[in-house]
């Protein structure tokens, strides 16, 4: 229990960090902070930075690698450990990101700067209320320590899809969409972690469903059919 404690709390911190660190609020080192040192080097440098992030957390969701890794590990610890290694290694991507300060875009108009940040800060909340909606406790991984800890086993609630899950498939992708993009000053560096965060949620998302479907089955089928990937539109509106 107080490791998994301790995986929410270096989860959660990661995550506060960069909300600062994409828009270089309040943070050590946000994306543009530093000196540039050319472009193409920091390029390649970032892009395999995140590239391995990427992949590592790809791998660690997938269900061949929970079931081999939980062989080495408790279930109950299975997913505090994905976020603890989330969080270890978006703080060393962080250490060894390059910046590249060449400017794209940077809004002068306060008014406009404001819009834009209150949009980002409520994509963050957005995706905060979003993981309550499929069970904040246990996306972090504390409900399976707690259940372990009072020796209770945990029951399947079946599939269900509430709140902003009838709006779209994906809310917590749509709000990166939002966080990633959505920003009053837009560097080379900040559009490269933008455009390979993009392609990262349209790559993965078909993999994330093709599980879903394999988990739940029909259920899953129908809601797919009922409620699009990530415009929170009804599809009866689509035409």
């Amino acid at each position: 229990m107080c490791y998994a404690i301790l995986a929410y709390v270096i989860g959660l911190s990661s995550l506060l960090y960069m909300m600062g660190f994409l828009v270089n609020f309040l943070v050590p080192k946000g994306i543009d902070s530093g000196e540039a040192q050319g472009i193409w080097i920091p390029l390649v440098g970032n892009f395999v930075l995140v590239t391995g992030y990427f992949v590592l957390h790809s791998v660690m969701a997938r269900p061949w690698f929970k079931q081999w890794w939980t062989q080495a590990i408790p279930d109950a610890v299975e997913r505090s450990t994905y976020i603890l290694v989330s969080g270890l290694t978006f703080y060393l991507l962080v250490y060894l990101w390059q910046p590249i300060n060449t400017t794209f875009w940077s809004i002068s108009n306060e008014y406009i700067r404001a819009a834009l940040i209150a949009i980002y800060l409520v994509g963050w909340a957005t995706m905060v209320f979003a993981t309550f909606n499929i069970d904040h406790w246990a996306f972090f991984g504390l409900r399976q320590a707690w259940l372990n800890l009072s020796k209770r086993a945990a029951q399947s609630t079946g599939f269900s899809a509430h709140y902003l899950y009838r709006l779209t498939r994906h809310p917590i992708s749509l709000c990166w969409f939002v966080v990633m993009w959505v920003s009053p000053d837009m560097s080379v560096g900040h559009m490269q972690m933008a455009l390979m965060a993009t392609l990262y949620i349209f790559i993965i998302t078909p993999i994330e469903e093709k599980d879903l479907e394999n988990e739940i089955g029909e259920p899953y089928e129908k809601y797919k059919k009922r409620v699009h990937k990530f415009l929170p539109i009804p599809k009866k509106l689509q035409h």
